[in-house]
Formats: structure tokens, sequence, C-alpha cells
């Protein structure tokens, strides 16, 4: 079977790959022993068994289910309410409360009669931050995984962006240093705090290819119990913030309007769900798409998702959670934890037995197990699984979507295979083509091709003159069907569809060799078709500057520098090789892309450009992002998106990321790295030491990680997707009809382009780029300026997060997004900075935030700005300055208390500074005074 994919979207978690052989316990303390390092017993306060099986297979075969069936458990907008049973599950030991010892499964559960186990948030977070923290096995992760990183395509342009990138600037291996430093110093109280941290670092990368899944945080997901939509009254009001369950109420026959939400948790709605989305959105490009993370959405129920908002957060928010209406009225209730395992929790009593089992893979003792309470094994299957294993369903169980598609494709569901839906509308001349997805395996590669084949047939058939494709919650999927859906469209245009690698020291061994291996095989033989579409094989891919097959490993990997960095060829696919194109989808038979050599186009272009719209609401990433990139950007198609942040202005069609490549780190990564360095060994080569063994350098568990192998790049170019600002040609805001009615909704969008232009969102259009007028930057006055330093939500005991992530340990400002501000604003204050530009010494560059009362109604507004404040701290023996000529230290929100010793970080202040003239309204003056920060 062909084996390697070309899989850019959901990210496919990988079983992390193994020695032959796991150790037992005594053999893995003698190994720490070896090392000269403390035995796991004095970091975790309960032993894992010494005897039994393989217990790392236990881990993995309970979490089989979920890898081959839910995809990634930290994509966002794929995280699944239903946790599958396992028959071998453990015992549940009771209802026992305190540090970790949870309730089981069936007495946990909130939602009578559903599968999954939702726990208190606040009873979790007290396990979580009762699991100890072992500094030797982070720090030796940390190592392992700053090699990883070396694989990501865009380190330099995170660290220094172009002016059009919409979010701050990072600098991921520095980052990892700084939590090297934390862990040096001795201020990481639990498990909990460090993988915050990390994860903190990695979400600031914007990019939702670079993911982790492993260690505590793996075990679970937390939400809030409402699920919330943002709707325009009529779609010119700027919209508000409302529970869902309150707008489809006000739309019965005689129901009064429904009340917008005023306050969550004592805050403004906005500035609240502001922050959470700054914190808890995986791979936003900017605000809108970080803010339409957290709204419900039928295109995700459809596809078994749920918001950040209500039941995808990564991280603990608090324990109640009280909502206000502007009407008066008051709802109370609590945050919500979700538990993610196949397993039963309450064997796990202590914050040992978590560290044991989720951190080093480590089942608990047989006695805990023996002793707990019975219970009847559960095999609960969700309604989305049931309905999706039926053959014969053929479409969507959602009162958004119309219930009759006049198109679609074979076992339509979340598990079935089949996306994709065709519907012709009554008294109108749209056609719309609804793609949740590119994700296909099997089969499926096949009918979602035939199916498109089938819209576009019947469409001209009955006489549609024009389409919408609807791309809402698309995370992407198979390359070659972004391809073969816009060779269907376009048969007669190549698209450019261009990418690179990072060109590195570490990787060309891996490329040399595998090359090299590969240039051996039989063709046709097994290993020749595993290897065949390899990353590491460049040879069936197209140099598109000679227009031939790279001929070797060197021309393709360079390197070639842009950016400060290095960087391989450009490189385009070779869709006449059906060896090739079938390896790259997983099909099960040979898979022939529409329109090339293989299978060449035998009809004409069904519809002109000027009659294709596309649809989204920003949560567009990977292979979807491509597809709309050959679209819109190589065919002309005009864009509409939907939703955003409660301001006027430019939105970004593609709001999530727009890497080419998404590639499993064990499954595929280091199985590569794994085999390089046998074969260098095998021919006594000194290379063969290029990085340290992959599987005796780590110790953790990691259920799934991945990097962005490629990025995506335009036909003489050379700076990323990922980075350019691209709006859409229009947006529009949802309505409380749009929100629950796809029908109105892609009516609603079709006649903001053909018919009734005054539907777009004022001062929405105007920014949209083709292939032939170049990037546009975003507007000053519109685009949303990225958020200050993390919000930290919710107190943990002990927690210097974000004093650790952000300076005095320094690392870029990122979070409230401030609406009709520019990213970069220079301001006088002490000395201006941007994120290019930085700060002299040790001084850091900061949001600065002043409210201006313009006269002479006493109106203010908010005036933001990057400047330069010296850094202070009270922590002694650290070595940060503090301040001096008057000015005072500032603390910051996220100053905390570690143990017994304060240490309080901040921002030396000038007193209060006159005028903001330069910042406000034409013609008016104010005063300004500071917010601290």
């Amino acid at each position: 079977m062909l084996r390697s994919t070309l899989s850019l979207g959901v990210f496919s978690l990988a079983l992390p790959y193994l020695s032959s052989a796991t150790p037992a316990h005594d053999d893995l303390l003698s190994v720490f022993e070896r090392r000269g390092e403390p035995p796991l017993s004095t970091a975790c306060s309960s032993i894992v068994n010494p005897e039994q099986e393989r217990a790392r297979e236990w881990i993995i075969s309970s979490r089989n289910l979920q890898n081959d069936q839910l995809g990634s458990l930290r994509s966002g907008r794929t995280i699944y309410h239903h946790v599958l049973r396992v028959k071998e599950h453990l015992k549940p030991c009771g209802p026992t409360l305190g540090n970790c010892l949870l309730p089981s499964k069936s007495e946990a559960q909130i939602y009578i009669g559903q599968s999954e186990s939702i726990f208190n948030a606040r009873l979790v977070h007290d396990c979580l931050t009762s699991v100890p923290f072992n500094p030797t096995v982070a720090s030796r992760f940390l190592e392992y995984y700053k090699d990883t990183l070396q694989f990501h395509s865009t380190l330099a342009y995170l660290k220094t962006p172009p002016i059009t990138y919409q979010q701050p600037p990072v600098d991921l291996i520095d980052g990892l240093n700084r939590i090297q430093i934390a862990i040096n110093n001795g201020l990481l109280a639990n498990q909990y705090e460090y993988e915050v941290m990390l994860q903190r670092l990695i979400f600031s990368a914007h990019d939702s290819h670079l993911n982790l899944n492993a260690g505590v945080l793996s075990a679970f997901i937390f939400g809030s119990p409402w699920r919330i939509v943002c709707v325009s009254r009529d779609g010119v009001e700027l919209p508000r913030v409302y529970l869902e369950a309150h707008v489809q109420e006000s739309l019965r026959p005689g129901a009064s309007d429904a009340s917008p939400i005023a306050t969550i948790d004592g805050r403004p709605v906005i500035e609240f769900l502001t922050d959470y989305a700054a914190n808890n959105a995986i791979g936003g490009l900017e605000a809108h798409s970080d803010w339409n993370q957290l709204m419900a959405s039928a295109a995700q129920d459809i596809q078994g998702g749920a918001s950040i908002f209500s039941g995808a957060g990564t991280f603990y928010t608090a324990d109640t959670t009280t909502i206000k209406l502007e009407n008066g009225t008051r709802l109370d209730d609590h945050w919500r934890a979700i538990y993610l395992n196949a397993g039963d929790p309450s064997p796990l009593r202590t914050g040992g037995d978590f560290y044991n089992f989720f951190v080093l893979g480590y089942r608990p003792t047989p006695d805990q197990a023996n002793n707990a309470s019975p219970t009847e094994p559960t095999e609960t299957i969700s309604p989305t699984i049931t309905a999706s294993l039926q053959a014969t369903q053929t479409s969507w169980n959602n009162p958004a979507y119309p219930s009759h598609p006049d198109v679609f494709q074979t076992d339509i569901g979340t598990f079935g295979g089949g996306f994709l839906t065709g519907y012709f509308l009554p008294n109108s001349s749209l056609a719309v083509l609804s793609i949740p997805s590119f994700l296909e395996i099997g089969g499926a590669v096949h009918t979602f091709s035939k199916t498109i084949a089938e819209f576009l047939r019947k469409a001209k058939a009955v006489g549609k003159t024009k389409v919408l494709i609807d791309l809402q919650q698309n995370s992407g999927g198979d390359a070659l069907l972004a391809h073969d859906t816009f060779k269907q469209f376009f048969p007669w245009t190549n698209p450019y569809g261009g990418s690179q690698m990072r060109s590195h020291e570490t990787g060309s061994p891996i490329g040399q060799v595998l090359t090299k291996y590969w240039e051996t095989l039989p063709k046709e033989s097994d290993g020749y078709l595993n290897l065949v579409a390899s990353e590491w094989v460049p040879k069936n891919r197209f140099n598109p500057v000679t227009g031939r097959l790279f001929g070797s490993w060197e021309e393709y990997f360079g390197p070639y520098t842009a950016h400060g960095d290095g960087f391989s060829a450009v490189e385009q696919y070779d869709f006449a090789n059906v060896f090739f194109t079938t390896a790259s989808t997983g099909a099960d038979e040979y898979f022939k892309v529409y329109g090339t050599a293989g299978r060449p186009a035998n009809v004409s272009q069904p519809f002109e450009a000027n009659d294709i719209v596309i649809l989204t609401d920003a949560l567009c990433a990977s292979t979807c992002s491509l597809f709309v990139e050959m679209m819109h950007h190589d065919a002309g198609v005009k864009t509409v998106v939907v939703g955003g942040r409660p301001s006027y202005g430019p939105m970004q069609a593609v709001g999530l990321t727009r890497g080419a490549r998404s590639y499993a780190v064990q499954l595929d990564l280091d199985s590569n790295i794994a085999f390089t360095q046998a074969k260098l060994r095998d021919q006594q080569d000194p290379r063969s030491t290029f990085l340290p063994n992959r599987t005796t350098s780590n110790d953790v568990l990691i259920v799934a990680a991945s990097i962005n192998l490629r990025n995506q790049v335009r036909k003489n170019e050379s700076t990323p997707l990922q980075f350019l600002y691209d709006a859409a040609d229009c947006r529009i805001f949802n309505t409380p009809r749009t929100v629950f009615n796809y029908t109105t909704l892609w009516q609603y969008a079709a006649d903001a382009i053909w018919t009734t232009p005054s539907l777009c969102v004022r001062g929405s259009t105007g920014y949209s780029s083709f292939n032939t007028t170049g990037p546009i930057e975003p507007p000053a006055s519109l685009t949303p300026k990225p958020p200050e330093a993390p919000f930290q939500q919710g107190n943990s005991p002990g927690t210097i997060i974000n004093g650790i992530m952000n300076p005095p340990i320094p690392l870029p400002p990122a979070s409230p997004i401030h609406a009709d501000v520019s990213r970069r604003t220079d301001a006088a204050f002490e000395v201006a900075c941007d994120m290019n530009r930085g700060c002299p010494g040790t001084a850091a560059c900061v949001l600065f935030s002043e409210m201006c009362i313009v006269n002479p109604r006493g109106h203010t507004v908010q005036k933001n700005s990057y400047r330069c404040a010296a850094q202070c701290t009270t922590a002694a023996g650290l070595g940060w300055t503090g301040c001096a000529g008057g000015r005072i230290c500032v603390p910051r929100k996220d100053s905390a208390t570690l143990a017994n010793a304060p240490i309080v970080y901040g921002y030396c202040w000038p007193g209060q500074e006159k005028l903001c003239v330069a910042g406000a309204p034409a013609g008016q003056g104010g005063y300004a005074w500071k917010k601290n920060r």
C-alpha cells in the first residue's frame, strides 16, 4: 500500500515513534542513575509499577481510535466532544475528590446521556497544578524540541516579520532558551506551569501546523457551558455577542428579541472575549480569525468540532463563570474540563500518577486498577459517529444546511469519508458547492473528485449561471485534491503552486541519504512506492526555474538565501507521475489529477471566474489556503469573508495557516532521521551523529506533534504567504438568520458580490489583490492591533508563566486587540519603537495605551503605540535593572508570587504625559493619561 501522503490540513495524529522495546520501570530508573540524574521518584509522588507489560503500548492503544479518527487534539476547530471508550479501560476507583482523585467517568458527566467525560474545571486545574515537575526530563525535551524546530520553515520570518504580518514577532529558539533559564533558576512550581509556558510559545507562532500535544495538557480541554454567536441586527450595524440559544429562540414567531451579552465574569464582553481568544486561538493570522474561533458554527458542528470558547480551549480560565445580559438577566455556571483520553482517569490518584501516565507514558500500578470499584464497560458511540457509519447517509443532520442536497459525496459524515454537498438554490441562478474539508483517504479520494465533476455537470444542466464555493471551517487536507478541484473549474489554467523548505545543516543528510537510497530501488517495488512522494526525494518534483525535474538533492536543497536564512529551491508537484499523485493522496487505487497529462480535460471550462465566488469564515487553513490562492490569485475568483470582530474594515479570507506541508514529528521526521542515521552508521560515516538519537534523547510521551515543513510562495516572490496581508474582496456580518440558515447566508454573500455591494461591511472593499497587482498592505486605520502580553486567565499557585515568557526575559508583547488601530504606530513617548527596530539596551518595546479626551464633548479615544520602557523587578539576583529619573515601576498584570518570595515584574513609566493631539481626530485636541500595563 502507498503510505506517503501530502496532508496539509487538519494535523494528522501520529503514533509515537518507539524503540523496539520499552524499558521496565527499574530499567528506566537505572537509565537516570547512569546519567547522574535523580530518579523519577524524587520528582513524582507515586512510582510506576516496575513490572508488567510494556506500559506505553497501553496508552497508545487506548488512544489509537482518537489518532485515526479524531484528528488533531489541538487544532482548535477539530476538537471533538465525544471521547470514545475502549473495552480494555481501567476501572474507576470512585468519586473521591481532592488532589488528583478525580471521579469516575459516569460520576463526572454533567450532560446526561452524552458520551464525553466532563469535570468541573477547578477540580481538574487543582489536579494539574499538583503534578510534580522534573527539570531533567523537561530540559531534555527542550533540547529535543529545539532540534525539531530547525525543520520548521518560518523561523526567520517569525523573528522579523514584514509589515504585512498582523501578529507580533517571536523568536521560537530564543523562547525555548528562556524557558530553560526559568528551569535553571528553579522558577517553575509544577509540570502544568512548564507546559503552559511552552504551549504559549508555540501558540505565538500563529501556525496550526506547528503543533504539540503531549504531557498533562493532552489530558483535558476547557470550555464554557454556553455557545455564543456574534451577529448584526441588519447586516449593517456593528454585530453584538449573544447566547446562541437566545438568538435561535428569537427567530420563532412572536418571540421577543434576544438581549446581547453585556459582561462575562465581570468584564465587558468584547474585552473578555478578546483576551480569551488571544490566549486560546490556534493559528490565527489576525484578530478577526482569532475572534471567529470563539463562535458557534454549523460548519464546525457537522465535523464534530467545538469552538474554543465552548469546549476546545487549551488553558484553564476560572472556577465559576457569570454572564450578564443587557436586559439585566444573570446566568451562573462553572467552567468545564473535558477529558480526552479513552481510559478512565479515576485510577490516577496523585499528581505523580498523572506525571507517570501523561508525561512519561506509564500506567498506574495494577493494585490501583484491581482495587477499583467495578463498573460495566461502556461502549457508547456518539450520534455523529453513528450517522457517519451509515453508508446511506446523503445529507448533513444539521438545520443550517438544506435537508436534501442536489449532489452529495458517498458516505457523508465525519468519519464516513464524504464531505461534499451541492445545492441548486430555488428561484436563484446560484449553485452552491460546500467543501468543509479536503481531508480524504482511500476510496474517498476518488469519490471526492467525481462529486466535483458531478456538481459542475448538473449545475450547467439545470441552467445555473453562478457558483458559490463554501469553505467555512475548512482546515485543509490533501493538497492534490485542491489542485484537482481547481483544474475541474479551470482545466486550461496552470496555477503556480510553489513551495520551499528551510535549508539547514541538519536537514541535508536526510535528503542526501534518502534520495540516493530511493534511486537504487527497483521501480514499483514497495520501497520505491513508499518513498516516491517523500519530502526528502525531490526527483519527483519540478524546478519552476528550469521547467525540469530536480536532478539531485543538492540542486534542490541549496541553500538559497532569503530574509537572512537558507531555503531550498521552489518546488512544484509532478502531476504526470501517477505513482507520485497516488502516494501523495493515500488513494487505494491510482489517482490522477484532472486536467493534467495523466487525466486530460475532456470538457470546456464550466464557469468564468467572474461568475464564481468563494465564501470563508477566515477559518481556512493549509490546503484550503492553497485552494483559495489558486482560485483567487491565479484564476481571479472573488472572495467573501463572514464575521470577525465587531468593527468595520477589511478582513482576510484565509485567516489560518497558509503553510504548504504539515509534517508529523515522530511518524515522519523522527523515522526519517533514524533511517538516515542507520544508513550512515552502516557506511561508517561520521555524519551519523548529526542529531542525537531521537528515541533515547526524549523521555516524554508525545501523542502528536507537527511542524510546517514547507512555505507557500508566489511566483517571483520570496515572502511566504503566511506573512502577506490578503484581504477578501468583501466582508459581511452574520445576521440572526444567516448564522442559522446557510441558504440565506449563501444568497446574501452572492448578492454582496454581484448585485448589492452595499451589503459589504463599511470600509472592507478595495484591499484585495490578484496576480497582476501584487500584495496590498493593510490600511493603517482599520487593521486590528495585536494584543499585548498574553493575559493569564485564572490563578495558578506560584505561576510565573507570563513573567518568564515576556520581559524581563523579553519576548515581544502579544495581545488584547484594539480595533481600528494599525499594528505599527509611531508615536512620541520615551523612544518610539516597533517589532523590527527594537529598543536600546535592556529596554523592552511594549504596548502603551492612552485615553484621549476629545473636546468639547468629553468623548474618549484610545490611542495605542509601541514605546521603549526600561524593565524592572523586585526579585534579587536576577540582574534586571530598576527605574531611574523619578520613574515608577508599574507592575504588569501578570506579576505573581512564587512560594513566599515575591517576584514583581513591571515597566518604568514617567509621570502623566500631556496631549495626544497627534493621535486625535483631525481638528481636535485632548489630554492623555497612561493606563498601567
